[in-house]
């Protein structure tokens, strides 16, 4: 996941300036408690944490261990407190997930877009192959993601195609509680097209009929529980 796309930056002044106060509320308040909030593989997770101490541009918290496990797999996490009037985004310099703590650091203001999203969107662990029938002929990727409103696709060659085109497009999923695959075809209208590197990211939104829309209702919701599953297993571990 493109961190970049779940947040968008407040500045108020200067970044610099921005930095120099928020520090200085951290160092009023040097033992807060703060809300973190994560996405992994495209889950939301929020728990709450105490600063510890804050010296020279960074603040230790004790938290959650969940929470230290997400944070040291993305490096970074947002905060939450009624003590600043924006979110902030802060990256993470270091994580111990055994002793439940973290130091974050570079911290500015933003505001969370994430979540402003309608549904839920997550991402898969094994490629999922799709195919895309475009006006200009079929286009083969990968999924990246998907909710049931939108997905990203994953590209290696470039395909000129309009934003707002209409496409087809059909993949294969496994329903793991009956232990079958299913296949989905969804009508789709490109979004935009991240080309800044290999590959490229496709990004549509999605009109699931009452089946299809059924079908990905039940595979998000079964997709939510296996990561978090995989998140408590990993931290018993």
């Amino acid at each position: 996941m493109d961190i970049s796309e779940l947040y968008s930056t407040r500045i108020q002044k200067t970044f610099d300036d921005d930095l120099t106060e928020i520090l200085g509320i951290f160092k009023s308040n040097p033992t807060a408690t703060v809300k973190l909030i994560t996405y992994y593989k495209g889950l939301p997770l929020s728990y709450t944490a105490k600063i510890a101490s804050v010296d020279r541009g960074t603040i230790d918290l004790d938290v959650q261990a969940e929470q230290a496990y997400t944070i040291d797999h993305g490096r970074y996490s947002f905060i939450r407190s009624p003590l600043f009037k924006h979110d902030l985004f802060a990256h993470a310099q270091y994580v111990n997930v055994r002793k439940r703590a973290v130091t974050l650091t570079k911290f500015n203001y933003v505001e969370i877009m994430a979540e402003r999203r309608n549904f839920l969107r997550l991402e898969f662990d094994k490629p999922v192959s799709v195919m895309v029938t475009t006006p200009l002929g079929g286009m083969a990727g990968h999924l990246h993601d998907v909710s049931l409103s939108g997905l990203n696709i994953l590209v290696d060659s470039f395909h000129e195609l309009a934003k707002g085109s209409e496409v087809s497009i059909t993949f294969r999923l496994c329903d793991t509680d009956l232990n079958i695959n299913f296949t989905v075809q969804v009508p789709g209208t490109l979004i935009g097209i991240a080309d800044a590197a290999l590959p490229y990211n496709y990004k549509f939104a999605i009109s699931p009929d009452k089946e299809t829309e059924r079908q990905l209702s039940k595979y998000i919701f079964q997709r939510q529980i296996d990561i978090i599953r995989e998140i408590k297993d990993a931290v018993l571990e």
